[in-house]
């Protein structure tokens, strides 16, 4: 008795969804389409790029120090150069970010250090449609030498 009643309810159920998203595609809703504009689903997102140098107190440029932010995990480059990007939400935003040394002494010992990438009232390039654009802002890291 259980199953069938599962059954139907899940029928009436899909009948219903299927129902409500048959009616946004074929325009059965309150919106005035008569502009030539579409109906979507989505999600507004855009893509937030941070770059810069990681360097020693004393300026000289790191290589291979590894840069976290989020699931965007990169390796500075000879020159202590890096780039991360995520996509998320349009708007304000403040993405921590890690640098560690993880190449031992190859090219000195230094601390690891915790930050955070600010992005307050960003200008996006290049949007469309649900897509905001691109923005980017610079961070620059001094890393400690390790104490011996």
């Amino acid at each position: 008795m259980k199953i069938k009643f599962y059954k139907s309810y899940n029928k009436l159920l899909s009948i219903f969804l299927s129902l409500i998203g048959m009616g946004a595609s074929l325009s059965l809703t309150s919106c005035d389409l008569s502009n030539n504009t579409r109906v979507e689903y989505g999600t507004p997102h855009a893509t937030f790029k941070v770059h810069g140098v990681v360097s020693s107190e004393t300026n000289v440029k790191i290589p291979n120090i590894r840069v976290v932010m989020r699931e965007d995990t990169t390796f500075t480059d000879a020159n202590g150069a890096y780039e991360v990007e995520i996509s998320d939400f349009p708007g304000n935003q403040n993405f921590a970010m890690g640098f560690k040394d993880v190449d031992g002494s190859e090219n000195g010992a230094y601390q690891p250090k915790d930050t955070t990438a600010s992005f307050v009232n960003p200008q996006y390039i290049d949007g469309d449609s649900w897509y905001e654009g691109e923005t980017s802002t610079e961070v620059n890291v001094n890393l400690k030498a390790e104490q011996k």
